[in-house]
């Protein structure tokens, strides 16, 4: 698939720029937009929620939000990562060419409780599935897809140098997940890969997990696995 052309908020760093690795190799032409001043034409210095300056004359054919807020403040975490997620749209919609998807990268904390994770980052995560049912109904008729990835722990550039073959805790993640290993973030590049290509024309307002069938595991299995890891 040739000459379409994407944005990527957040796409300079982390698990943004995984996908924008995946996207350019299949032949897009990827625009970034983040906080980091780069010398790179194609992408935009921004500051959610109050500066946007994003080109205006670009056409779309595909949106992709991965930026996260790393705060600590309830009212900053949904300005950047809900509030700033509405105004964007808006702000593009119209720009998109007739084969468009929108795709938002949340959280499984939008689902179920991951307690090292705070109250406002649960709300936010919650809130953004939301956002990507309203949108996939209000924008259909342009054509506009909304869908949203949600990935478990992956090993992304910032962590994989904790997530080593021998780390304890990769082991133990690893051990209960149906399919035995922890997910990267290639695997979330992959599943955008799909819902920003003509394959998944069909499908728009859904989450979809990356997690490996971790989310399909009933707790008292996990207990089990765990407390049989205790044994001596």
């Amino acid at each position: 698939m040739l000459n379409k052309t994407t944005l990527i908020i957040g796409g300079s760093k982390g698990i943004g720029s995984i996908i924008k690795q995946v996207l350019v190799e299949r032949g897009d032409l990827v625009y970034t937009a983040s906080r980091s001043d780069l010398s790179d034409a194609n992408h935009f210095k921004i500051d959610l929620p109050n500066q946007i300056e994003i080109d205006d004359t670009i056409k779309l054919n595909y949106l992709i939000f991965s930026h996260r807020y790393r705060g600590h403040e309830w009212d900053e975490d949904f300005s950047i990562t809900v509030k700033a997620v509405d105004i964007l749209i808006n702000q593009l919609k119209d720009l998109f060419f007739d084969e468009a998807s929108i795709v938002i990268l949340g959280s499984n904390a939008g689902q179920f409780v991951i307690e090292e994770q705070s109250a406002s980052y649960h709300a936010t995560r919650a809130a953004l599935d939301g956002l990507v049912k309203y949108y996939a109904a209000t924008l259909g008729h342009k054509g506009i897809r909304c869908n949203s990835v949600l990935p478990t722990t992956i090993i992304k550039p910032e962590n994989e140098h904790f997530f080593t073959k021998e780390n304890e805790v990769r082991k133990m993640i690893e051990r209960i997940t149906p399919l035995r290993r922890m997910g990267n973030a290639k695997d979330v590049g992959n599943a955008v890969d799909f819902l920003c290509s003509e394959k998944s024309s069909f499908i728009t307002g859904q989450s979809f997990f990356v997690d490996g069938g971790l989310s399909i595991i009933g707790q008292e299995s996990i207990a089990r696995q765990m407390n049989y890891l205790k044994l001596p």
